[in-house]
């Protein structure tokens, strides 16, 4: 069995990369690319597919895959691989082999579906709910099963408290997986919780080691007969008991995965545990987005019809990287863009927003949700998972899928790059919301946020991040250990219930010279039931006399400055950032997400003697022009900048430049001859027409089904003379290649759809060639409209965002290929 180490696959490969030059991106790595969620349907795979299918994949910039087994499809059941049998540990080991062959990684989820579970879960070691009657105890199956289960690996799933289950569980695949030539995943996956139990045989003894009173003795209150205060404090113990168990079931599966050469992916959201301590377990933690973002970006669309009306919570998904920033973790991932649109119906323009938000907010690992294995004999549109997003070769958004994936891997190449730089750890009060006399577990998850954003820690989080300051989370284990980065300040926000040993930390801080600053008040109870009043009187003697570390919110500002914490005045031109440190300066992501353009001197909040301006999307890099710490910036809504400062270094050399408009766009008329050249079911005929309109209005009757590209022609006369042109492509349904006189000057597809194109273009006559791709959605309308018998998968099949039955057939026909105008800007490049 070949191994390595997990340290030297995330250290090596991530940390040890390197810049060239000062203008040059980092020499790209693996783990750059994006990834993707890779559904193995029915574990029906093969040799030959599985190649096929990881070559696609590699060839449009994917640098990795997650193995998930899920049910099969029908009529393909002579295909289906048990689970655990000896031809598919081949088909895995293959898989790994292949991927590692086309420099790529390979993990898997270690089960099918999710959650953990199957046939070989017994009573003992199942999702256990507790039952209390008639003054007794006792406890029942929960009822959950393995969800989406592959063949071969349906039954209970396991518990999440239980160390004794989950090393039960990982036995079965120790002798399947055992054999010297079988090739491991790069790293175990564990998926967000979904467990509907509450308790595990263990708990009364743990709770009795941990709390230092008996549970049993305290029943009544744990299911909330008494005094309000008795049940709230037995309740908090019950709940921080339950966190403490399944962070220990968690260090188990880490540690039955290092022993095989592994790492870890963990989603810790949706657990009743603290989910700061949850991520810090695993080597890569993992946050995830569920349905669409709003955003004020001109031109991203949220149609009603295609969304669901709950919303990714950015301050959650900063959990995750808050928990690798404090712990030196390099990687943090996310399962990115699920249900980010309806079936069919997501841009690439409607992905990058989402994926930029998370990397704001410190992911710099992005796996898309999903893609599925699909043989080559399996008719369009293939096999498919019953959840957006297809981001798969089938879909016609794949043509141009390659230039985001390019533009990630850039991304990624700087956030990857040198070390995490927010000035802030944020205390998380977790015992306050375990405090609380309503229900047993709390799961805190990402489709219900209110336990973050609606507590005073939540808002406070929010101040931070509006008002310019980095900062990461911290749970009360992590600040009683070292700290893997430096922080000028420990925030604490209105917080009721602290451990004592937390606050003597905090003491500890702020006597050596740090500082900590508590909001409005401190602290002024202690959580949990045994000997709370005598801990209580501990908390209140220990904090008196501190009342100089207290800031009101009004002040926070003044109080951080002080403290040397940066804040970055940029968050007042509108941009977003994260700062990131490189052995010279420093590395910001920056982003325009308002609606408003920037165009003017941006003060930068740490000292710059140079900078130089990298755009994400098209690779140029040029010196920026700096003056007393300000940079000159030109960001429409929806671009990005990286920003590399260096402290003392003055450098000389190619200068990014400033464009200004010197007359008014010019509208490009004529013509236009529309060839289609890619996509399905058949390619429609030619069209000519002076009026840009969509190819489902002008087109013939193949053109209101068709999916994929069109080529639309012109030539045209340039007149007049300007250092620059830009051109604008007005509105694009949905991602366009635009083509100068026989050379490639841009790929556009997300807002703004413009490019510099001066090089390409010459006096007199140019041919002006834009390639154009659409959405797959009028080709599924047609199937259901014909009544095309596609959907033909097990389990919940084929749902829509809201999971009802899938239907399109119903759909209005969707705008597809350039609907303009298109114009060029002429530009003057100032000095």
């Amino acid at each position: 069995m070949k191994r390595f180490s997990i340290v030297s696959f995330l250290l090596m490969s991530v940390l040890c990369v390197s810049f060239a030059g000062v203008m040059d991106w980092p020499e790209p790595s693996v783990y750059n690319r994006p990834g993707c969620y890779w559904w193995w349907l029915g574990s029906a795979v093969d040799k030959e597919n599985i190649t096929w299918n990881l070559e696609t994949l590699d060839k449009a910039g994917m640098g990795g895959v997650t193995i998930v087994p899920i049910y099969g499809a029908k009529g393909y059941e002579d295909r289906y691989i048990q689970h655990l049998s000896p031809e598919f540990v081949d088909m895995v080991s293959y898989a790994c082999s292949e991927a590692e062959r086309l420099g790529m990684w390979a993990d898997m989820t270690t089960g099918t579906g999710w959650p953990f579970g199957g046939p070989m879960v017994t009573d003992e070691y199942c999702d256990a709910k507790v039952v209390y009657k008639d003054g007794k105890l006792s406890q029942k199956f929960s009822g959950r099963k393995v969800k989406r289960a592959a063949p071969g690996n349906e039954g209970k799933a396991v518990n999440p408290y239980s160390v004794s289950a989950m090393e039960f569980y990982l036995s079965h695949f120790d002798k399947p997986f055992g054999g010297d030539d079988v090739k491991w995943p790069r790293a175990m996956y564990h998926d967000s919780f979904e467990f509907n139990g509450n308790w595990c045989r263990e708990l009364p003894e743990e709770f009795l080691k941990r709390r230092g009173y008996d549970l049993m003795q305290h029943l009544p209150a744990l299911f909330g007969e008494g005094e309000p205060e008795y049940v709230a404090r037995v309740k908090a113990d019950y709940r921080e008991t339950l966190s403490d168990l399944h962070l220990d079931y968690m260090k188990a599966l880490v540690e039955w995965s290092e022993s095989k050469g592994c790492g870890t992916r963990n989603q810790a959201h949706g657990s009743p545990s603290n989910l700061l301590d949850l991520y810090a377990a695993c080597s890569i933690p993992e946050t995830e987005t569920f349905s669409a973002s709003e955003f004020e970006i001109p031109g991203i669309r949220r149609e009603r019809d295609n969304v669901r009306e709950d919303r990714p919570q950015p301050l959650i998904n900063r959990m995750a990287s808050s928990a690798a920033h404090v712990t030196g973790k390099p990687l943090v991932a996310s399962e990115s863009c699920t249900w980010v649109r309806n079936h069919f119906r997501a841009a690439l323009s409607q992905v990058k927003p989402e994926i930029d938000q998370l990397f704001l907010n410190g992911i710099n690992h992005i796996f898309f949700h999903g893609t599925c294995y699909s043989p080559k004999d399996a008719p369009w549109p293939g096999w498919l998972f019953y959840a957006s997003l297809e981001y798969n070769p089938r879909n016609a958004i794949w043509r141009d899928a390659p230039l985001l994936n390019e533009y990630i891997t850039r991304c990624q190449s700087i956030l990857q790059y040198g070390e995490p730089d927010n000035d802030i750890v944020f205390y998380w009060p977790v015992h306050d919301i375990w405090h609380n006399t309503k229900g047993m577990r709390q799961q805190l998850t990402v489709h219900h946020a209110e336990w973050l954003t609606d507590s005073a820690c939540g808002k406070t989080a929010a101040w931070l991040k509006d008002n310019g300051y980095g900062f990461d989370f911290i749970s009360d284990r992590q600040l009683l250990a070292d700290l893997a980065s430096p922080y000028k300040a420990v925030l604490v926000p209105k917080t009721k219930h602290m451990p004592l040993p937390t606050m003597q930390k905090l003491l500890e801080i702020s006597d050596a010279g740090g500082s900590v600053i508590f909001i409005e008040k401190l602290p002024a109870d202690v959580s949990g039931f045994r000997e709370f009043e005598k801990r209580r009187a501990e908390l209140k003697k220990m904090t008196e006399g501190q009342d100089d570390l207290v800031v009101k919110m009004r002040k926070l500002r003044d109080v951080l400055a002080k403290a040397g914490v940066v804040r970055e005045p940029m968050k007042d031109n509108g941009l977003d950032f994260i700062r990131r440190k490189h052995g010279e300066g420093y590395h910001y992501f920056v982003a325009n997400m308002s609606a408003k353009a920037v165009d003017g001197s941006v003060k930068i909040g740490v000292p710059v003697a140079s900078v130089v301006i990298m755009d994400p999307q098209t690779g140029d890099t040029g010196l920026a022009s700096v003056k007393a710490g300000q940079v000159y910036l030109q960001m429409k809504p929806g671009e990005t900048r990286v920003l590399r400062t260096f402290d003392r270094k003055v450098l000389e050399g190619r200068e990014w430049p400033v464009l200004h408009e010197i007359g008014e766009p010019v509208t490009v008329h004529g013509k236009w001859k529309v060839q289609f050249i890619d996509g399905g079911p058949k390619l429609p005929g030619d069209i000519e027409t002076k009026e840009l309109k969509s190819w489902t209005e002008i087109g013939d009757a193949e053109a209101k089904r068709f999916a994929g590209t069109a080529r639309y022609s012109l030539e045209f006369d340039l007149q007049g003379d300007a250092d620059e042109w830009v051109i604008d492509l007005g509105d694009v349904r949905e991602s366009a290649r635009v083509f100068i006189n026989g050379k490639e000057a841009a790929g556009l597809y997300s807002s703004p759809y413009n490019a510099r194109v001066g090089e390409y273009l010459k006096k007199g006559k140019n041919l002006l060639e834009i390639e154009v791709t659409n959405l797959s959605a009028n080709r599924i309308k047609d199937l259901d409209v014909r009544k095309v018998d596609w959907k033909i998968f097990r389990d919940i099949n084929f749902v829509d965002h809201m999971y009802r039955k899938f239907d399109a057939s119903g759909w209005p026909l969707t705008p597809s290929g350039l609907l303009g105008p298109v114009t060029l800007t002429p530009m003057k490049v100032e000095d």
